[in-house]
């Protein structure tokens, strides 16, 4: 299996240089995928009910919600208008109980959410159950919606992203002056290409 790391508190944002950023934005989605390996606490929206539940208590701290999603965020990149692209999204069940989850995305043509397992079937402790978020665009722009992930405890959401094409110039990572007089203007030229799939 994968080795991840959880990552606690809000997300850093990711500085990059030039040739990082390109090489990153060039990624197909599986390739993009494979090279994850942190994941991060989802952000709860709404604590539920929990008087109907069989299992009230819990050993998931309460800020915390019972099922951890993995990838902490579903991407797409470089994609083709009118195919369909897949990706799994696994939730692993922190509990010592078994418990439900019920995962939607919000009503969209261009994505759908599928699972394998019967609807209302129970997680076991320390067990998975994988989603397929399935999207087929029409237009190569971006795309944001959410998956609404709700358990007995809670409901938390996790964003799925669709990157269009870019501009991307192929800028150097830094340009060196090397040795110049002190209270002269100095200047050099810099090539700089666009090879990315939109004009910059």
């Amino acid at each position: 299996p994968k080795v991840t790391k959880l990552v606690r508190g809000p997300k850093d944002v990711t500085k990059y240089t030039p040739s990082t950023y390109l090489a990153e934005m060039r990624l197909t989605t599986e390739e993009k995928l494979e090279k994850t390996y942190e994941i991060h606490i989802p952000k709860i929206v709404e604590l539920l009910d929990t008087a109907e539940s069989s299992q009230k208590d819990s050993v998931v701290e309460v800020d915390i919600p019972l099922f951890q999603p993995f990838p902490s965020e579903v991407f797409f990149q470089q994609y083709e208008t009118h195919q369909t692209y897949e990706f799994p999204v696994s939730f692993r069940n922190n509990d010592n109980v078994a418990r439900h989850i019920k995962v939607t995305i919000e009503e969209s043509p261009y994505f759908k959410v599928t699972c394998h397992k019967a609807v209302g079937a129970k997680v076991a402790p320390g067990m998975e159950i994988t989603y397929m978020i399935a999207f087929t665009p029409d237009e190569d722009k971006d795309y944001t919606v959410q998956l609404t992930c709700i358990t007995e405890r809670e409901k938390f959401v996790v964003p799925v992203v669709a990157t269009g094409s870019r501009a991307l110039l192929d800028f150097p990572d830094e340009v060196n002056f090397s040795l110049a007089p002190v209270k002269h203007p100095s200047s050099k030229t810099v090539l700089v290409r666009n090879v990315g799939r939109r004009e910059a």
